[in-house]
């Protein structure tokens, strides 16, 4: 299994460098990480069932781990990149996400975990979008997977949060210099994931 970068000719420090930043930042690991967070750190709490370790354990499973499985699998049988590179192989894995978070939204809605059935409606709501903008252009995933639960944060935790903004400048610079996708596609993808997520969190992150 080989991520697109490594399967064109590209050496160097700075290389390398983006390669480490973008090991760390695929959607589903950025999910896991704001997650933990949220799990941990809610300012309005979990509902009355849920402990921090069992939300992200739910988070884990139908956020992070299930929604890449069919990619891991296809990629292990030498189909795809684990970048699923070409564009026009990422619809049915879209469309397999978008179910994963549906059910993840559905569980912490029913158990009252506000701040997580929020982000799993923001994860569904850009992944529509990317799924939708993709039919006819690629955009940057690993992108709109920092744009989207980073305004997240910032729509939870207020002005403290901000400092993710670093983190897209920081993924953008890392997915052009390895030729994954142009300034303008990377660009796009936080964008993508900003405005989405904040159209779709006053709707449904209700404290």
């Amino acid at each position: 299994m080989k991520y697109g970068d490594e399967l064109i000719e590209l050496h160097g420090r700075r290389i390398t460098a983006a390669r480490i930043v973008s090991r760390l930042t695929p959607a589903p690991l950025i999910n896991l990480y704001v997650g933990i967070i949220f799990s941990w750190y809610s300012p309005i709490g979990l509902g009355s069932t849920l402990t921090p370790t069992t939300s992200l354990l739910l988070c884990i499973i139908f956020m992070v781990v299930l929604p890449i499985s069919p990619i891991i699998f296809e990629a292990a049988r030498g189909n795809i990149d684990l970048d699923v590179s070409q564009r026009e192989s990422r619809t049915k894995f879209f469309l397999f996400s978008l179910l994963c978070y549906v059910l993840a939204f559905i569980l912490y809605h029913l158990y009252s975990c506000t701040v997580m059935s929020a982000l799993a409606a923001a994860y569904f709501t850009v992944t529509l979008g990317v799924t939708i903008v993709s039919l006819r252009t690629k955009v940057s995933v690993h992108c709109a997977g920092v744009g989207g639960p980073g305004t997240a944060l910032i729509y939870v935790f207020g002005a403290i949060a901000t400092p993710v903004i670093l983190l897209w400048i920081l993924v953008i610079w890392a997915r052009t210099v390895l030729q994954q996708h142009s300034m303008i596609q990377s660009i796009s993808g936080v964008f993508l994931g900003v405005i989405i997520t904040a159209l779709t969190y006053p709707f449904v992150y209700i404290s």
